[in-house]
């Protein structure tokens, strides 16, 4: 099944300015807008509600940064064997501590993608097993059916999609950058160079997070998991 990262930015003058009583935009700021996960026909960060925009309405940053924090994990093989400590539910292991608990939830939480931001978070994680990553979304009643899907995508198309959002999420900026220059915001704080530094250095991080290699302790993960699964 291909997946795909969707996004758009809302309109220049109706992105929000932060600073309070000294209003200012900055990169992060600027990327104002929407977005949603596409695996096939289905579209994921759907509300139920019938809103103006139907997806997530955030910062596309957000997305973008925690795809790339995510990446590594991602791609890194889980073997066999902890599968079916992959597709545990956390709410029904057992309360333990050890270093190796720790390492197991960190091998299980390091999958997830980050929605903490939002008031009701869905949950969105990936596991690689061969040339394959399972995605496995479940998501609260504010969110549009499916509520729960596993499927699988290949880790060519899933590496292909962060990528093709990474380019358009680029090239979007710098449009987006190019017209602040031309059409600045009357007593908006705004320091040029020093956005078209922070873009400059945000065009790098895809090539840094591809080139992080996850080595993680699996006997620690099998030893963990065996004390958190009942």
């Amino acid at each position: 099944m291909p997946i795909r990262f969707r996004f758009g930015l809302h309109p220049l003058a109706e992105v929000g300015l932060w600073g309070g009583d000294r209003p200012t935009l900055h990169w992060f700021g600027l990327t104002d807008g929407w977005y949603r996960i596409e695996l096939g026909d289905v579209h994921l960060l759907k509300f139920a509600a019938d809103y103006d925009i139907p997806y997530v309405d955030y910062h596309v940053v957000r997305l973008w940064e925690d795809l790339l924090a995510l990446l590594p994990a991602a791609l890194e093989e889980v073997p066999p064997d902890l599968i079916d400590f992959l597709e545990s539910d956390s709410r029904d292991w057992c309360e333990v501590e050890s270093e190796a608990v720790d390492a197991a939830i960190d091998c299980w939480s390091d999958r997830s993608l980050n929605f903490s931001y939002l008031r009701e978070p869905p949950s969105l994680r990936c596991w690689r097993t061969g040339d394959d990553i399972t995605i496995d979304w479940n998501a609260p009643a504010n969110f549009a059916e499916p509520r729960t899907l596993r499927t699988t995508v290949t880790v060519a198309d899933f590496v292909s999609a962060v990528d093709e959002l990474h380019t358009t999420l680029m090239a979007a900026m710098e449009a987006r950058i190019i017209e602040v220059e031309a059409s600045p915001r009357p007593g908006v704080d705004l320091d040029l160079a020093n956005l078209h530094r922070e873009h400059q250095e945000r065009a790098q991080w895809l090539t840094h997070a591809s080139s992080r290699i996850r080595t993680t302790d699996w006997t620690a993960v099998r030893s963990g998991a065996t004390q958190l699964q009942p």
